[in-house]
């Protein structure tokens, strides 16, 4: 990294932790929304703009992440390869998922809402398997690492 991007970057960084502390600041030690002060439910009138500025960094975060990624993806074979083999194997993961989700409707006695359509309930339970898969395979790839450690 060049001399110049790396000063950017340093106070880029510091401006950005500046107007958190800032922020932070105004946010416990500020002024209270009226009416609530004092109760129970006492809220900061800089509430709106923290949880604001809290997206503001979250997208600047996967924005930043992408950037690199895709960089570095793209500038090695072998993180392209890996890239690609990781999507494939997502794809078919989420294919297994998606066909074993139902989409059968759910008696629900009282229920109004728009949710309850073979559509949407086909696609939730897409993300539920996926996980519950997700979750298994980590699981067993913990255990595999561990047990392999024990026979090195």
């Amino acid at each position: 990294m060049s001399g110049t991007l790396k000063t950017f970057v340093k106070i880029t960084l510091w401006v950005i932790m500046g107007i958190s502390v800032v922020l932070l600041g105004w946010f416990y030690f500020g002024p209270k929304v009226p009416g609530t002060a004092g109760t129970t439910l006492e809220e900061p009138v800089a509430t709106n703009v923290s949880l604001w500025w809290a997206y503001i960094l979250f997208g600047l975060a996967i924005v930043v992440t992408l950037i690199f990624s895709f960089m570095n993806i793209f500038t090695s074979k072998k993180a392209l390869k890996g890239a690609l083999i990781s999507l494939v194997a997502l794809v078919i993961l989420f294919g297994v998922s998606y066909m074993l989700a139902s989409d059968q409707t759910l008696n629900m006695p009282g229920y109004e809402g728009s949710g309850n359509t073979p559509v949407v309930l086909k696609w939730v339970g897409t993300g539920l398997i996926a996980t519950y898969l997700l979750a298994g395979i980590a699981f067993l790839t913990i255990l595999y690492v561990e047990i392999a450690k024990l026979f090195k």
